[in-house]
């Protein structure tokens, strides 16, 4: 039996193709997705001049400087996407840090089940580079779970696996995380 192709995936092979019209639709059609990704990475940074609309511009304007990339399907592409946003946040936080002048940490709040209700996000970042060090598949868990809010199902989706393997990977990196995090803070203080 033949998978069915839905209209976003259409819409992603032709952009791949190079049709600007295809890439246009998209982001039109998956905007309120991608302003819900945003607004959820923003919500808790109280001293930011970007909006919702501001990240999801500069995350799209990164994925159309992107090329090649084997979009797979809607899921894939929001994933991408909250790992845009993702390092604008960071960027705009490290820059934020080198200024002279005193800022607050950026931090990322989360509604999962078990995680820290805030991070920060430059500690975050540096946890997850030792956690793809160590197993990539697990570090895009975190990125897609925290950044992109994606749900285990459609993690599984992206990663191509099943939803029980997800799930029990995300509970072990939800520890391996929480101690990386942990030590991170201890090492600061």
């Amino acid at each position: 039996m033949a998978k069915q192709v839905s209209h976003t995936q259409v819409l992603l092979r032709d952009w791949r193709g190079g049709d600007v019209d295809a890439r246009d639709e998209l982001f039109e059609r998956l905007y309120v997705e991608l302003r819900q990704v945003s607004a959820a990475l923003l919500r808790a940074e109280s001293n930011s001049s970007l909006s919702t609309g501001d990240l999801v511009n500069e995350a799209a304007i990164r994925l159309m400087q992107i090329d090649q990339i084997d979009w797979a399907d809607r899921a894939h592409f929001l994933a991408l996407s909250a790992r845009a946003m993702r390092r604008i946040l960071i960027d705009y936080a490290r820059k934020k840090n080198s200024d002279k002048r005193a800022h607050k940490k950026v931090t990322l709040l989360t509604r999962f089940e078990g995680a820290p209700h805030r991070l920060d996000l430059d500690a975050l970042d540096k946890a997850l580079i030792r956690l793809k060090a160590i197993d990539e598949d697990k570090s895009t868990i975190v990125e897609l779970r925290y950044f992109g809010g994606l749900s285990l199902a459609e993690i599984a989706e992206v990663l191509g696996t099943s939803e029980s393997t997800v799930k029990r990977q995300w509970r072990v990196t939800r520890t391996w995380l929480t101690d990386a995090l942990k030590v991170d803070h201890d090492a600061r203080q």
